[in-house]
């Protein structure tokens, strides 16, 4: 993950007023919590996490994590899924020196979403959106069951702890889900 990785974002007061949008498909996006309890909010349901993949590598995105190349980087994909349907994706990328021991044992062991993590850890965290896109994806499609064609609307951003980013996460979900 490069700054090559974060895809041209979007102005975000535009999006904020694309009538296309909807109201729930905007505060998933402008949120600065976790999108987890929005989810169960929405569906009525628990949310749970389903690893896609995750793997420790050493860092080659000093830029925007302010890491060196020796340090090690979690990479992770998930989905977060209702009882019937995956709901969103995402992908994170966190400074495994930056976290404290249990997160970090949790994060590499358990399923639990990173924002339940946080809270439990009671660990203060502030988030900073640096992109917002709407854009296909065609390899999450399948995971939708969306046409290859179909916008996702996606955001990034930045996770700080004590002034230093402690990760990046991207969120993307189909344009179609959330409309109402």
């Amino acid at each position: 993950m490069d700054n090559a990785a974060i895809p041209d974002s979007l102005d975000a007061s535009t999006l904020m007023r694309d009538p296309s949008l909807s109201l729930f498909q905007k505060v998933l996006l402008a949120t600065d919590g976790t999108v987890t309890q929005l989810l169960e909010l929405y569906t009525g349901q628990p949310v749970k996490v389903h690893k896609l993949a995750q793997e420790l590598i050493h860092s080659d995105h000093s830029d925007i994590l302010n890491t060196n190349a020796d340090d090690k980087v979690l990479k992770r994909a998930i989905l977060l899924r209702s009882s019937t349907q995956n709901l969103l994706y995402a992908e994170s990328y966190f400074v495994i020196d930056r976290l404290p021991d249990t997160m970090h044992r949790q994060l590499l062991e358990s399923d639990q979403p990173i924002g339940l993590l946080w809270r439990a850890e009671r660990m203060e965290t502030y988030r900073e959106v640096i992109s917002y896109t709407r854009q296909p994806d065609r390899n999450l499609s399948q995971h939708f069951s969306v046409a290859d064609s179909e916008d996702f609307l996606s955001r990034s951003y930045l996770i700080f702890r004590q002034h230093k980013p402690l990760g990046m996460i991207t969120e993307k979900f189909p344009a179609s889900y959330f409309r109402t």
